[in-house]
């Protein structure tokens, strides 16, 4: 299976550095925010409903936008790992993704980056090899959600500061 995967540093892109007072307890409060409510960090889900929840993580219920599958859902099991700073989804019947995984873990300049994994399925690698433009569709998708999720991080743990 293809694993796509992109490390940022966890800050805006107009600084050199992740801003002053943002903590991994923030980090996480707004990783599970993002998992609650998806569509302010997330481009192409437009809803999200949480079917059950507990400490250890939920089972939610995410529709695409117009413009993503058009407009269809799909039910997820999200793993909270807050030890290891880790959230993992695992959508139910999703022809082409397996497992999503946010992490953030030091940068290495005492500041915080955020991985975005992405495990493809059989069919999705299968898919790659037959229509030219669907990994570097797919791969646009996540880069662009990972733009997206950064800034919302940081902006959400700016307001909350």
């Amino acid at each position: 299976m293809t694993v796509l995967s992109w490390t940022v540093p966890l800050r805006r892109p107009e600084h050199e550095a992740t801003p002053a007072g943002l903590t991994r307890e923030g980090v996480w409060r707004s990783m599970r925010h993002k998992a609650e409510a998806p569509a302010a960090f997330v481009p192409y889900i437009a809803e999200c409903t949480v079917l059950e929840s507990t400490d250890e993580g939920m089972v939610r219920e995410i529709r695409y936008s117009a413009e993503t599958r058009g407009g269809g859902s799909i039910r997820e099991r999200v793993v909270h790992e807050p030890e290891h700073g880790r959230m993992t989804f695992l959508p139910d019947g999703d022809p082409d993704v397996t497992e999503i995984v946010n992490e953030v873990g030091e940068d290495g300049e005492g500041g915080f980056a955020f991985t975005l994994r992405v495990t493809l399925s059989r069919a999705a690698d299968r898919k790659a090899l037959s229509e030219p433009e669907f990994l570097p569709g797919i791969s646009r998708l996540f880069a662009e959600s990972l733009r997206t999720i950064v800034a919302a991080t940081v902006e959400e743990h700016a307001d909350a500061a």
